[in-house]
């Protein structure tokens, strides 16, 4: 009888694990640029950075599952961005460029839920990557102009698969945490609404029977705490002996001028001829932000002139603020 031997060779295919290890690095300032007032008051600014202080790199997508996190849990010792007088701009943070992924301040977000960390890639190659942070201002803030900044904590705290192997099996795992900054900063620039009427004297058969124009208004809402002051210019057709201004017709003129609050003081552009927010009617001094402050005026045709032709009489006057 003769006996077969069969000799069976088990092979066992061990795949090779990517290295997948994050660490804590230093951030990349957020910054809002330079920003009117009045925009960050009334609209919400937005801002980002591409480090938000956590570098990956290697293993693959497919590894994260319901039992691996990346939390960031965000602090600070200020409730947002603080300015020169103490005023506070307040702002949320998000996950990614979206406001409906906001991260809490001192709780912690899990980047690895959402798709977040899926979408950035940031376990997909062998470069490294890190994770950007959004930003955008809360509506509302009336602050004074200047630099506004704060320095915000930021604690990663990560645990996952680094590697895989037959049926999906972990051969291991990144677990780790760190500590790291991010600065914020944003500049409020001085800015103002206006609200100025038009000027109308009506018509008049000869230049003495026009009515002066009474109780006219300018409001201005500034900057919260600015002190300016308001000019008006000469218009488009001064007259340069004596400074009067005049509307135009065809090439006919008709001198008038605008006189500051009810009295005889013309109201100019350089110098004492302007108007400083302390001398507002109402509401004088700093610029409220949110407040108007109301400047009075009067206009009147000049009597001592020749009657021009009839006709449609313009001209254009630009009121500029200055701080």
């Amino acid at each position: 009888m003769r006996c077969r031997h069969w000799l069976l060779a088990l092979i066992l295919l061990l795949p090779g694990s990517a290295a997948a290890l994050c660490s804590v690095v230093t951030t990349t300032p957020a910054g809002f640029g330079t920003l009117s007032s009045i925009a960050l008051r009334t609209t919400s600014q937005p801002a980002s950075t591409l480090n938000g202080g956590l570098s990956c790199t290697g293993s693959l997508l497919t590894l994260l599952t319901n039992n691996d996190h990346f939390y960031a849990t965000v602090t600070s010792t200020q409730s947002g961005l603080v300015g020169p007088t103490g005023d506070v701009i307040g702002y949320t943070l998000y996950a990614n460029n979206s406001t409906s992924y906001p991260v809490t301040r001192g709780t912690a977000y899990d980047f690895a839920r959402n798709g977040i960390i899926d979408a950035l890639g940031l376990l997909g190659g062998t470069t490294p990557k890190t994770v950007p942070l959004y930003l955008g201002t809360i509506i509302g803030s009336n602050v004074a102009a200047g630099v506004y900044t704060e320095t915000l904590s930021i604690f990663w705290n990560w645990n996952y698969c680094s590697g895989i192997g037959v049926g999906s099996i972990c051969l291991g795992r990144d677990i780790n945490s760190g500590t790291t900054t991010l600065t914020v900063n944003l500049t409020v620039a001085n800015d103002c609404t206006i609200t100025a009427p038009n000027i109308a004297f009506g018509s008049a058969p000869v230049v003495s029977a026009f009515t002066p124009v009474t109780g006219q208004t300018i409001n201005l809402a500034c900057t919260k705490g600015s002190a300016y002051t308001v000019g008006l210019s000469d218009g488009q057709n001064p007259l340069s002996a004596g400074g009067r201004r005049r509307m135009i017709s065809g090439s006919n003129y008709l001198a008038y001028d605008i006189f500051k609050s009810a009295g005889t003081t013309r109201w100019g552009s350089v110098g004492s001829a302007r108007r400083s927010s302390t001398d507002a009617e109402v509401n004088p001094g700093n610029g409220l932000g949110t407040g108007s402050q109301i400047f009075n005026y009067n206009a009147k045709i000049y009597t001592d002139q020749t009657t021009p032709p009839a006709g449609t009489y313009l001209d254009n006057v630009v009121l500029d603020v200055g701080f």
